[in-house]
């Protein structure tokens, strides 16, 4: 979330922009912003506070947040559009305001206005410029009754354009008066986008993945955000059905080596991605959605991924020269500006049957119950010497019984 403020000059006099637009600083307390000198309090002058967003597109912190710019739209209690138009149809209509020259100005001298005697509520749409080749994948519309953003992603890797999609976010403060906080409008900058990371680990400390290629497949990539009525409130998706089905590219000729089971390894912290909000159904694997085919038509989301992996220096999948593909279920929810982190974890995954690959080794014993084995006799021949000697030895022994040595008892 991002702090905007909006400061609204309120003395009537004639001055230069230069004048009217001092430099002010993030963090500024009351005080020094009501000892900004009164010949400034003129017109809606403009200030921006930051803090730091990872984005696949350029990261919006408070040092690079002057390379963006935005649109502003401000409506008088009975809808009469102020600033910008009552646009009712997706366009770049508004008061366009960049970073020039130490600080936040109009891009349009012509756009400049001055507080009124009534109350104003006001729109914002960051960023507020739009490239040729995202022009009809983000745009806005703007009256004071409904405030919407429609937004299509872009596959960023798999369609090789070079382009980004945007951290887009808008703001809202309503019921703002020349009195009111010393003449500022405060904005609370909100993202509308969820962001995706992953990284990796092993199952066993013995295996080593090499991950070329990672695909999400199945989920909305584009929507209508409608603005919430109140500025602390969520807004609302409503995501189109075309967005069914599709693959968008996470990594592509990563050549990334997963080798631990205990410290995952980054995929995708520095370059995420951004999605549009909404519920993903992971894959079943089972009945009438068995098949990869079945999954696509059932919109069943999962990640194909191109790797190869090894266990104990052994390829289980792919070879040294080639790499094969895998599909792994992958549902959540992906929520309005969080950031969701998922750790995949190799040692497992399905082909396009739904057959399983890397099966383990595993052992199956088995045991008879106990039986007599077959009698086999055993022939212990006499020995005709031993006897004798244990007949005579018998005999010396009962006549010494019966006749004792002299002296004996």
């Amino acid at each position: 979330m991002y702090q905007f403020d909006l400061f609204l000059f309120m003395k009537k006099s004639t001055v230069m922009l230069g004048a009217i637009f001092g430099t002010l600083l993030m963090g500024c307390s009351d005080e020094e912003i009501a000892n900004v000198e009164t010949s400034s309090r003129n017109a809606i002058g403009f200030n921006v506070l930051s803090n730091a967003a990872e984005t696949r597109a350029t990261p919006t912190t408070p040092d690079n947040l002057k390379n963006t710019d935005f649109d502003v739209f401000a409506f008088t209690g009975d809808g009469t559009a102020f600033m910008g138009k009552v646009d009712t149809e997706f366009g770049h209509d508004g008061v366009n305001i960049v970073y020039n020259n130490g600080k936040w100005d109009y891009k349009n001298a012509s756009d400049l206005r001055y507080w009124p005697t009534g109350a104003l509520d006001f729109y914002a749409f960051n960023p507020g410029t739009v490239s040729e080749d995202m022009m009809m994948n983000y745009m806005w519309e703007a009256s004071g009754t409904v405030q919407k953003i429609s937004y299509t992603c872009i596959d960023e890797y798999g369609a090789n354009t070079g382009h980004a999609n945007y951290d887009v976010m808008y703001a809202i403060a309503k019921g703002q008066e020349k009195d009111m906080n010393n003449g500022i409008v405060k904005f609370n900058f909100k993202h509308i986008l969820s962001q995706v990371v992953f990284k990796a680990k092993t199952q066993y400390d013995n295996m080593q993945v090499d991950i070329d290629v990672i695909k999400i497949h199945n989920f909305k990539f584009a929507g209508a955000f409608t603005l919430p009525a109140a500025a602390d409130g969520t807004g609302s998706w409503s995501s189109s059905d075309l967005a069914f089905p599709h693959a968008f590219t996470v990594v592509k000729n990563a050549n990334i080596t997963v080798n631990s089971n205990t410290e995952a390894t980054d995929i995708t912290t520095n370059t995420p991605m951004l999605n549009i909000p909404q519920t993903l159904t992971a894959w079943t694997v089972s009945g009438d959605s068995k098949t990869k085919e079945q999954a696509d038509t059932a919109l069943q989301c999962y990640l194909e991924i191109a790797c190869k992996i090894r266990q104990s220096g052994a390829y289980l999948l792919g070879s040294a020269s080639e790499y094969k593909t895998i599909y792994v279920p992958f549902g959540d929810t992906w929520e309005q500006g969080k950031r969701h982190i998922y750790t995949l974890i190799f040692g497992g995954g399905f082909d396009d049957q739904g057959e399983a690959v890397l099966n383990p080794i595993q052992f199956d014993a088995e045991t008879a119950d106990w039986v007599d084995a077959a009698n086999k006799d055993v022939n212990v021949q006499p020995n005709p010497t031993l006897i004798q000697t244990l007949l005579i030895s018998t005999v010396q022994l009962n006549i010494r019984k019966i006749n004792p040595p002299t002296g004996s008892l």
